[in-house]
């Protein structure tokens, strides 16, 4: 029979310690995935692949929200973990201690990602932008002087006289 040694404080359940190793592998998948989607993100808008970054979006949107309904959250089960990893098993401590280091390096790593996309992305909106009024001005000398031509360019010879 299996132990559930987890307990409720106010609304949130607190990890037992049969279950921290488990939380932390669960969040631990949905962060590589999550990695894995940022990667894929930042090649799509490197390929200029808007119609697939869109899907992508939606995807790493999914993602998050399922990462977010994880219960009990991160921060509840990193406190457990410095509350309790004294009392733990050896290998699950080294477990846990591992998972713990190598969330904290994919979280940074989705940080750097998501920065990263940003900069791509403003800098293309911003090349956009100027060639956009770069067009508009164009255009508008273009009207301007056909419209300054356009008393002389324009005379017709009347031959009914």
């Amino acid at each position: 029979m299996k132990h559930d040694d987890s307990r409720q404080t106010g609304s949130s359940t607190v990890p037992g310690d049969a279950n921290l190793l488990d939380m932390l592998t669960a969040r631990h998948t949905l962060c590589a995935e999550l990695l894995d989607l940022s990667a894929q993100q930042r090649r799509l808008i490197a390929e200029d692949d808007y119609p697939q970054l869109l899907d992508i979006l939606a995807r790493k949107q999914r993602l998050l929200g399922r990462l977010d309904t994880v219960e009990p959250s991160y921060a509840t089960v990193k406190e457990q973990w410095l509350l309790r990893r004294d009392s733990l098993d050896v290998g699950v401590r080294r477990d846990c201690e591992l998972i713990l280091k190598d969330l904290d390096e994919m979280f940074r790593r989705l940080l750097d990602e998501e920065r990263s996309g940003i900069n791509e992305l403003t800098q293309r909106r911003d090349e956009t932008q100027r060639q956009l009024q770069a067009i508009s001005e164009g255009t508008r000398v273009h009207a301007a002087y056909r419209d300054s031509l356009a008393p002389a360019t324009h005379r017709h010879l009347n031959i009914d006289l």
